[in-house]
C-alpha cells in the first residue's frame, strides 16, 4: 500500500464517520482501521499510526459503552487534521 492509497482509504472512513457519527459502530470499519494502522507503520508513518490506533481504540470503547462520542470526535478531528497536512506537505511526521 502506498501513502496515497492509505490517505484515500482514511479520507473515505473519516467522511463516513463524520456523516454517520458514532452511534452505530461498524466492526468492519474498526477492523479496517486496525489494518490501516499496520500499513501506516510499514510506511514509517509513526504519527499516522498513533492517530489511527487512537481512533480505533476510541471506537471500541464507545461500542463497549466505556466512552462517548465526544472522545471519538476528538480523535477523528485529530486524524482529519493530520491527513489535511499530509495532503499539503507530503510528509508531516515531524509535527
Amino acid at each position: 500500500m502506498t501513502v496515497e492509497e492509505l490517505r484515500n482509504e482514511l479520507e473515505t472512513i473519516i467522511s463516513n464517520l463524520t456523516s454517520s457519527g458514532f452511534d452505530n459502530i461498524d466492526s468492519e470499519i474498526v477492523e479496517k482501521l486496525d489494518k490501516l494502522a499496520i500499513s501506516s507503520g510499514e510506511l514509517d508513518m509513526k504519527e499516522g499510526k498513533r492517530l489511527i490506533e487512537n481512533l480505533s481504540g476510541a471506537m471500541k470503547s464507545i461500542r463497549d459503552g466505556k466512552s462517548n462520542a465526544l472522545s471519538g470526535n476528538l480523535r477523528l478531528t485529530a486524524l482529519d487534521f493530520y491527513l489535511r497536512k499530509l495532503s499539503q506537505d507530503g510528509n508531516i511526521e515531524d509535527l
